[in-house]
């Protein structure tokens, strides 16, 4: 069974959004923003995550990895 992993934790919303355009261009397929879940109650969670399908999680994964961004989860 193939799901959703979340692959980046971004402070904000246009951090999430570039992320997921520069994984467009690199062929992956990262759910956009809109769609994907995001609910902090209080400032419990102020964290914006970037998703991708799981069959895709270990390639993505290590793009971001080369390319310097450090928060890759």
């Amino acid at each position: 069974m193939s799901g959703i992993k979340r692959i980046y934790a971004c402070k904000s919303s246009a951090e999430a959004g570039m992320i997921i355009s520069l994984l467009n261009s690199e062929g992956f397929n990262p759910l956009d923003l809109d769609t994907s879940s995001h609910v902090g109650f209080a400032g419990a969670d102020i964290w914006y995550y970037v998703q991708i399908p799981e069959k895709q999680y270990e390639l993505a994964k290590n793009f971001l990895m080369q390319n310097n961004f450090k928060d890759v989860i």
